[in-house]
């Protein structure tokens, strides 16, 4: 039972039990603390400028032993809480949260197949005009494409899951060694055929992150294809939220009720 914090790079957050980094793109990044890099044994650390967390995936996928286990991020994590609201409010209590405990993720897999971060809108619209506003809907209509050809099944549950408007995103989860063994054999067919069919060469650095995008997405289909049970958390990010931020959310949240009211 692990999750394992995925990083480019040293940090000093303080990790609960049952935690463990794991340094992706190993072959250009620095392991001063000596992590857990993602290019032992089989592995894709190469292919990290383009497809994110998910080499650290790939990695967890074939070498990982644990029967239970998860990826967060070295400044992103679930927390206890089930909404943002009830997250913000703890941390305007207690001026701070921590990452959830593995006992207590282990606990949950008892009554769901996956814990995933909250839905939240990725922009306006829908998912495939949030897509097509940040990035190429083209990439999109290749990826729809391939999983016509290879996946039919799950055609279905993309069209209907690109329709909605928000989404579990961060590639953040936490599961069964059995449910992530089909979701990455089915993933990483899908994303290594995309890869082949997409030209990403002309891209600027944050836009070659293509594959890792797709994944944030494809998580979400994945999930309604599975009829998966699912469990969704608040997620936060070590570096922005503290009472000011949560205070800030909170009355807007309040200004916003307020407003649908009149």
């Amino acid at each position: 039972m692990t999750v394992y914090v995925i990083t480019h790079k040293p940090f000093d957050y303080p990790l609960p039990s049952g935690y463990q980094p794991i340094l992706v793109g190993a072959d250009k990044n620095a392991n001063p603390n000596h992590y857990q890099p993602d290019n032992e044994g089989i592995n894709i650390s190469d292919k990290n400028p383009s497809f994110c967390e998910l080499t650290g995936l790939y990695w967890l996928w074939k070498h990982a032993e644990a029967e239970k286990l998860g990826l967060v991020h070295y400044r992103r994590y679930f927390s206890k809480y089930n909404r943002r609201g009830q997250l913000y409010f703890a941390t305007l209590a207690k001026g701070a949260v921590r990452p959830i405990e593995v006992a207590t993720l282990d606990e949950l897999l008892t009554d769901y197949d996956w814990v995933v971060a909250e839905p939240e809108a990725g922009g306006a619209g829908t998912l495939t005009e949030q897509f097509d506003f940040y990035h190429n809907r083209r990439d999109l209509e290749v990826t729809r494409q391939v999983i016509a050809e290879l996946s039919p099944a799950v055609l279905p549950d993309f069209d209907q899951t690109m329709e909605r408007h928000e989404s579990s995103f961060y590639n953040m989860f936490y599961t069964s060694r059995t449910e992530m063994n089909v979701y990455c054999e089915w993933l990483f067919k899908i994303l290594f055929e995309v890869e082949k069919r997409t030209d990403i060469s002309s891209y600027d650095s944050y836009q070659q992150r293509l594959y890792g995008f797709l994944g944030e997405r494809l998580l979400n289909v994945w999930l309604r294809h599975r009829q998966a049970k699912v469990k969704y958390l608040a997620e936060y990010q070590t570096d922005q939220l503290n009472r000011a931020y949560a205070w800030e959310h909170v009355v807007n949240k309040i200004q916003r009720k307020l407003v649908q009211a009149k």
